[in-house]
């Protein structure tokens, strides 16, 4: 009977390699010892139990622990992907869960954060704030890259003090002459557009006098100099590419005092260095996320 029991022991073998494996499809501790301990033991218990038939007739009842060990494989399965499908164990994350960048389509009120891929471009590092897009196209303000260029700068025939306290920001590098003005108000205005909740933009020179005049702050008033603007369908070549997150934007951010290190703080969030969990629990592959 040697050649019986080594076959034997290869099989108690296979069955606790087996448990390993699928230790990679367990998505929590419990399903783990499940999966890894208690069916293993389950099926050498069994094995070795059924060594006494063997001594009789091992041909005939072979069968048995093949489907033994085939059986308790699956059960094992089965408990490992119970966590992702019934729900009933809590998944183990190494890593912060993502969020889906892809989930939302552009349009008024999101952010367009760049990938780290675009690192080097024109548009490297930038958080774009989208105003408009649609069948004309796309127009957005670059929210995070501020300058030393003051308003009473750019505009010297402004009579207003408060012009020297309010820094430019780079829009954009379409329609540079151009001054844009991102504001918070509870309520719209003739000659303001709204864009999403308490965000208004407008270019006319009437608003931008009277804002000065109420001596609104940095943390409700903002000016931008040119913009960023897509022909139709640009943009949308370009999120195919995966040049672009999009993500709702967050209106206390664009008007901090800490919008230089925007970008830095989102793309950590949606793009975190190191090696990453897959999304998806059921995947055990791990992927290098770029640096």
């Amino acid at each position: 009977m040697t050649w019986e029991t080594n076959h034997i022991r290869e099989l108690v073998l296979r069955t606790q390699l087996a448990g390993f494996a699928l230790l990679l499809l367990a998505e929590s501790y419990e399903a783990s010892v499940a999966v890894c301990v208690l069916l293993p033991l389950l099926v050498e218990f069994k094995i070795k139990d059924a060594i006494t038939f063997l001594q009789n007739d091992y041909n005939r009842e072979m069968w048995r622990i093949k489907d033994l060990w085939a059986i308790c494989f699956a059960l094992g399965f089965v408990l490992a992907g119970e966590s992702v499908v019934g729900g009933s164990f809590y998944p183990v994350s190494i890593a912060p869960a993502l969020p889906d960048t892809r989930s939302e389509n552009p349009g008024p009120g999101m952010f367009l954060v760049a990938t780290r891929g675009l690192d080097g471009s024109h548009f490297g590092r930038s958080v774009v704030y989208l105003v408009a897009h649609g069948n004309d196209g796309t127009l957005g303000l670059i929210v995070n890259r501020s300058s030393d260029i003051s308003l009473s700068e750019a505009l010297p025939d402004l009579e207003h003090e408060q012009a020297t306290t309010h820094a430019l920001y780079y829009g954009g590098p379409v329609g540079l002459p151009m001054i844009l003005m991102l504001m918070r108000s509870e309520s719209a205005t003739e000659g303001m557009e709204n864009i999403a909740d308490d965000v208004y933009i407008s270019s006319e020179r009437r608003l931008l006098e009277e804002a000065l005049a109420a001596k609104k702050p940095e943390r409700e008033l903002r000016f931008y100099l040119g913009y960023s603007g897509w022909a139709t369908g640009q943009l949308d070549s370009e999120l195919v590419r995966g040049s672009w997150h999009v993500i709702a934007a967050d209106a206390d951010a664009i008007f901090s005092g800490e919008t230089d290190s925007l970008w830095n703080r989102l793309i950590e969030r949606l793009e975190p260095i190191g090696i990453q969990v897959d999304s998806q629990p059921s995947l055990p592959t791990l992927a290098l996320a770029a640096n």
